[in-house]
């Protein structure tokens, strides 16, 4: 991937770098309860999340999925809906687990 490093305004709309260094301005990361070990890929994400809430697939920002569980940025604004709207949802068959995700350092 390119990495742009000058890209800090806070319209850098649509850089998909890693979201390790934390979400992106104005959005919350939310930390899914499923993952790659559950078959789910991004267009799961995004399509569970544009279903069940009010946001729509573009606004959805990074998606980074590990074996375990999943990160999703969304609009700040919406991050308590999209928990809501995805807690009785099922993922891949599976109800996933969703809240606002608590950075963990150096993980």
């Amino acid at each position: 991937g390119r990495d742009g490093r000058d890209s800090r305004g806070p319209a850098a709309r649509g850089g998909r770098s890693g979201p390790r260094s934390g979400p992106s301005a104005g959005n919350a990361r939310l930390f899914v309860g499923v993952g790659r070990a559950a078959g789910v890929r991004p267009g799961d994400l995004v399509g569970a999340i544009a279903n069940e809430s009010p946001v729509s697939g573009r606004d959805i920002g990074a998606i980074e999925i590990t074996e375990r569980f999943s990160l999703v940025e969304v609009p700040e604004g919406a991050a308590d809906d999209v928990v809501a709207a995805l807690r009785g949802s099922t993922i891949k068959g599976r109800k996933a687990m969703v809240r606002r995700d608590r950075d963990q350092p150096g993980r």
